[in-house]
């Protein structure tokens, strides 16, 4: 009965990791981060490093970098754990705490290296190349404006399950 009870939950628990494996590679990031997130967000218990290679059976490089991926877009928090000097984490659970921590250390950054580069674009390319390109740039330009502007209106619309969305 309990084997049964357990198998049952393993089950649950891969199902899970699964769903957020799906997740992750549909906005381009690793499946392994996808598995690392899944399996935090799918266990109670606070997990250290070797608890994530343990029961994943990947790598410590890469649960070391997924982990590190995760802090940094606020999708871990760490646990402590009396008497055991490894950190611990657990899973964040608001939406808006996770697309908060990706906006600002992912996306933000991305579109002003592209902003960038549209200016070196730019300031490198000759009036011919300029106008012969114009309907591109111009493009470009808009689209990054665009992002700016709608960046903080998903983030607030993901809002934390705490407050409503009031529009």
């Amino acid at each position: 009965m309990a084997n049964e009870s357990e198998a049952r939950a393993n089950e649950t628990r891969d199902a899970i990791i699964a769903y957020f494996v799906n997740a992750a590679q549909a906005f381009g990031i690793p499946k392994s981060i996808g598995e690392i997130y899944g399996l935090f967000f799918a266990t109670d218990a606070p997990l250290a490093l070797d608890d994530v290679i343990e029961q994943l059976q990947i790598s410590k490089g890469s649960a070391s970098q997924g982990i590190r991926f995760l802090r940094s877009i606020n999708a871990l928090n760490l646990a402590y754990i009396p008497g055991d000097r490894r950190d611990h984490f657990k899973a964040e659970t608001s939406l808006r705490r996770i697309a908060d921590g990706l906006i600002k250390e992912r996306i933000k950054p991305q579109l002003a290296s592209g902003t960038e580069q549209l200016k070196a674009i730019e300031k490198q390319s000759s009036k011919i190349e300029l106008n012969e390109y114009q309907e591109q740039l111009a493009t470009i330009r808009t689209w990054s404006k665009k992002a700016d502007l709608v960046l903080p209106f998903v983030s607030k619309f993901l809002g934390d399950k705490e407050k409503p969305i009031i529009l």
